[in-house]
């Protein structure tokens, strides 16, 4: 049997999965390379998906950071509209898209990393994990 975690310690692992994804798309060509050309969408689609956060409401996530969230969601919707065909790393690379998602992802990693991790252990008001 699984241990049994708060609410709360849910929604702050999910705020650093969230980080995580984020992360890897700061990072552009590099993030797609390291992860593949599905996982580098796709990351950041299992935190959010239709134009929302998967995990809402979140208590550990401020307004600021949801809103830096939706608007590299909204990029991303809007690139994977124009890169669905491709198939490869080598596509996605000679489109620029990976560089053109990386200064809203490195914006939206700012905001975040700016208050920094949650522990994913025990239930924290503000993050103390450090940056």
């Amino acid at each position: 049997m699984g241990e049994e975690v708060s609410d709360r310690i849910v929604e702050q692992r999910w705020r650093n999965r969230i980080i995580e994804a984020i992360e890897i798309l700061s990072r552009g060509n590099e993030g797609l390379i390291e992860v593949n050309y599905n996982e580098f969408f796709e990351g950041f689609y299992d935190c959010w998906h239709h134009g929302r956060l998967v995990v809402r409401p979140n208590s550990a996530i401020t307004e600021e950071e949801e809103r830096a969230v939706d608007a590299l969601g909204r990029v991303l919707e809007g690139i994977s509209d124009e890169t669905r065909h491709f198939q490869s790393e080598a596509e996605y690379i000679q489109s620029g898209c990976a560089e053109r998602i990386r200064p809203v992802a490195q914006d939206a990693l700012k905001v975040f990393l700016s208050r920094g991790r949650f522990s994913e252990n025990y239930e924290e008001p503000s993050p103390t994990g450090g940056k």
